[in-house]
């Protein structure tokens, strides 16, 4: 797993990566092993990213990591946050505000279980949701 730092972009553009293009960024189950500290540093070098970017980004509800409401998954909880695997989350009302201080923009979020209705059941594929994970779909403006 790439570990996002200062040191970042020029590693990556070593592999072919430029600021110069736009880039689609995948962060799927990432964020809940950061730290608070780590999570921003990573939008700091995203905010970087080339305006018409996309980025799309899983994340843990914040209130299944307080234990305000643990969704029928205690089992889960009691594995990955009472144990301290699981560290950062987000509230869903307040990512959109967050992205747009990094310059990016909220194009569509939704909770699995919207995106097994939308995108999985079509194709006659099925999908085990959680209601703790949400899933971000952004573009740099």
């Amino acid at each position: 797993m790439l570990r996002m730092t200062e040191k970042s972009f020029p590693v990556l553009e070593a592999h072919a990566f430029s600021l110069d293009k736009g880039t689609f960024f995948i962060w799927e189950a990432v964020t809940q092993y950061l730290t608070q500290g780590g999570f921003t540093i990573t939008f700091e070098l995203l905010g970087k990213a080339p305006a018409g970017s996309h980025l799309a980004f899983t994340y843990v509800c914040k209130d299944f990591l307080k234990g305000r409401n643990v969704y029928g998954q205690q089992g889960l909880y009691k594995r990955y946050v009472r144990d301290k695997i699981w560290l950062f989350g987000l509230e869903p009302e307040g990512v959109a505000s967050f992205l747009e201080t990094y310059g990016w923009l909220v194009v569509e979020q939704l909770g699995y279980e919207e995106l097994n209705e939308r995108y999985v059941k079509p194709t006659g594929r099925q999908l085990a949701v959680m209601a703790i994970e949400r899933i971000v779909y952004a573009e740099r403006l």
